[in-house]
């Protein structure tokens, strides 16, 4: 019998965004209750979350901006 081996396995970029989308989007917010360290991981989930989202605001915004600007 002759030995085999295994030969490892590299997952592709789009397996790698899919696993990362799926921990984020499904992994439970933080909440305000209990002690100053969980409080403190809520406020860096609210701002973390508040700056993401105006950063894709400012970034559809432009595109959009820069669309309108092509088109007329």
């Amino acid at each position: 019998m002759a030995a085999t081996t295994l030969t490892p396995v590299h997952r592709s970029t789009d397996a790698r965004a899919r696993e990362i989308l799926d921990a984020v989007r499904f992994a439970p917010a933080p909440r305000w209750e209990g002690p100053a360290s969980k409080r403190s991981r809520y406020i860096a989930y609210l701002a973390g979350s508040m700056l993401a989202w105006t950063a894709a605001g400012l970034g559809l915004a432009a595109a959009l901006g820069g669309l309108t600007g092509l088109a007329g």
